[in-house]
Formats: structure tokens, C-alpha cells, sequence
């Protein structure tokens, strides 16, 4: 009778394959949701700002571009 070589047996693990990769991949994915909710959260908030008048239009961009998510300015979506 011969025997069936295991694939899982041989030599260094893939990545991916250890209990540590994977480990690792989920709290990678729970921080990308949580910078996700985050980024969500402040463009509603910019949002309801703009909505009911606490914030200028000029003054929603500027705190959009501080927080690194600004949408295109109007002169660039009108180039594309």
C-alpha cells in the first residue's frame, strides 16, 4: 500500500495557513472597518452640518480636506 503525501505536512506553512496569519489578517480587517465606520460617520456629520446651515459650503470642504476625504472641487470634476 503506498501512502498519499499530505500537501499540509510539508516543510514552512503558507500564509494564511497559520492560526498567527490569520490572527493577524482579522484584526487588520476589524481596523479597515473601523477606519471605514469612522470616515462614514464624519461625512454624515459634515452632512448635517452643511444640511442645517451650521457650516458654509466653503467651510464643509475645508473640514473634509482636514480630515483627508474631500471630494473633487467643482473645477476638476467639470475637466473630467
Amino acid at each position: 500500500m503506498t501512502s498519499i503525501p499530505n500537501p499540509a505536512s510539508q516543510g514552512k506553512p503558507k500564509l494564511g495557513e497559520s492560526n498567527g496569519d490569520r490572527e493577524y489578517l482579522m484584526q487588520v480587517l476589524r481596523a479597515a472597518t473601523a477606519r471605514a465606520k469612522l470616515i462614514s460617520n464624519t461625512l454624515d456629520t459634515i452632512g448635517i452640518a452643511l444640511r442645517q446651515k451650521a457650516v458654509s459650503v466653503e467651510d464643509a470642504m475645508l473640514w473634509a480636506q482636514d480630515e483627508g476625504i474631500a471630494p473633487p472641487s467643482k473645477s476638476k470634476r467639470a475637466s473630467t
